[in-house]
Order: structure tokens, then sequence, then C-alpha cells
């Protein structure tokens, strides 16, 4: 069973996400709030991949999510990282794009995406 965790501000978009794989018997998706808990819900869970939100304010900005992807590629590297981010930051996308280039990150996604191409994309991963 592939385990894709959510760590995330935007319930609503884990929601239509969990909505949507609700009957899929091979997807079990976990919703973190809690970036704090991140580490210990991806290792305890086994997850295979984790979608990351990099809010556009407060205290989980890009700074932390990929000082959160650093801390996870060395913790548990067989965890696949999917960042979502604003496209109209100019510095954070410039920061995602070097972030992939690094391998830090999998892959990043605008948080415009559709629900569908977020599912395909997670689920490729």
């Amino acid at each position: 069973m592939l385990t894709i965790m959510l760590v995330m501000q935007r319930k609503a978009i884990a929601q239509g996400l969990m909505a949507r794989l609700q009957d899929s018997p091979d997807t079990r998706l976990i919703y973190e709030p809690d970036y704090h808990k991140a580490k210990a819900a991806i290792h305890n869970y086994d997850a295979k991949a984790a979608l990351i939100e990099a809010t556009e304010s407060g205290p989980y900005d890009m700074a932390y999510c990929l000082a959160l992807c650093q801390e996870l590629k060395q913790q548990t590297p067989g965890c696949k990282l999917l960042m979502m981010c604003s496209e109209q930051d100019e510095e954070g996308v410039r920061r995602v794009v070097d972030a992939k280039g690094e391998k830090l990150i999998d892959d990043f996604v605008f948080y415009d995406v559709t629900i569908d191409y977020l599912v395909s994309k997670l689920i490729t991963m």
C-alpha cells in the first residue's frame, strides 16, 4: 500500500485529495497539519511520498519547508518529496527550482494545480 503524507495548512486541498482517493485500496493519505510532527509521522507511517506546502505567510514558509525537506531526505531517503508553493513568489519559485536541481525535493507544484493533477503526481512519484 502506498502511504502519502499531506503536510499542509490548506485543509480544503487535503480533504479534496482524501475524498478523491477514498476508494483506492492501494493508496492511503494521512493529513498532518502540524509541520513539527511531520518527520515522526512520515517515519511512523512509513510514507513513500509526502506533499509539503510552503505557506505564503506564517512559520511554515519556504525556508522552513526546505530545511524540513533536507532533514527528511537524510532521515527517510525512500520518501519522495513534492513541494507545493505559490507561483506568484518569484524568489520562492527560484528556491524550489534550485532545491529540485539539488535533489533536495523530488518535484514541485503550484497552488493552482487541480486535484486530479495533484493526485496523478502523488501516485506516480
